[in-house]
């Protein structure tokens, strides 16, 4: 008997990603039910309104300005999970994801999360902002691989059915690197101040509204 370790078991990723149609709501409700019951992921948690979030499913797929993405077994048909864009009127794109339990860990998200930021370029965003819970380390990895950046963090912001206010972690990429090297400036051409420093004993926080609108809101 040889005393060698056995091959590494391969992780490849074999799915097909293709926009929601009408057909596949009921599906993609039962991943999305299954992922907020964990109550560690989503925004959303167990035992929300099936029915308002079946007409929200729906109402994204008629929206030019969003797409969601399923996330399909070629073989069984099965859905895996799925991912939504929706760009805003400023040209900010949110994004959001939610994956089955036995579809984590093998590549799926990467895949999906590339194909959600092709299709936030197809639909004009200059940029990507989301947000995720501190505890998500994968997710948070995921996305720091992808070029987002940390942009902040609202603190004891969002209350939870248990009665606990969590943490969030806001995240950005920008899809036009030229955007980077720009220098914002007022109407009359004079440079927007950077955010004033914080003291040493106080934690910088994210921002509850943005400039142009609110914050993004939580995962789903």
């Amino acid at each position: 008997m040889s005393d060698e370790a056995p091959p590494p078991v391969l992780r490849v990723v074999d799915v097909q990603l293709r926009p929601m149609r009408a057909e596949d709501v009921d599906a993609a409700l039962d991943v999305f039910a299954d992922v907020a019951g964990e109550g560690r992921w989503l925004g959303t948690e167990g035992g929300f309104d099936r029915t308002a979030r079946r007409e929200r499913f729906l109402a994204g797929i008629e929206d030019p300005n969003a797409t969601t993405l399923l996330v399909e077994d070629p073989v069984t048909g099965r859905i895996l999970g799925h991912g939504h864009v929706h760009v805003a009127r400023y040209g900010v794109a949110e994004l959001g994801m939610a994956l089955a339990a036995d579809a984590r860990g093998r590549g799926i998200g990467g895949a999906l999360l590339d194909g959600l930021l092709e299709t936030a370029r197809a639909l004009g965003a200059h940029k990507v902002e989301l947000q995720v819970w501190p505890h998500n380390e994968p997710a948070i990895r995921l996305y720091l691989s992808r070029g987002f950046a940390v942009e902040g963090r609202v603190r004891r912001h969002y209350r939870r059915s248990s009665g606990q206010r969590w943490d969030a972690v806001i995240m950005g990429l920008l899809l036009d690197e030229a955007l980077a090297g720009e220098e914002p400036t007022l109407p009359d051409g004079t440079p927007l101040p950077d955010a004033p420093s914080l003291p040493p004993d106080r934690p910088r926080e994210g921002p509850a509204q943005g400039p142009a609108g609110p914050a993004p809101r939580p995962p789903l």
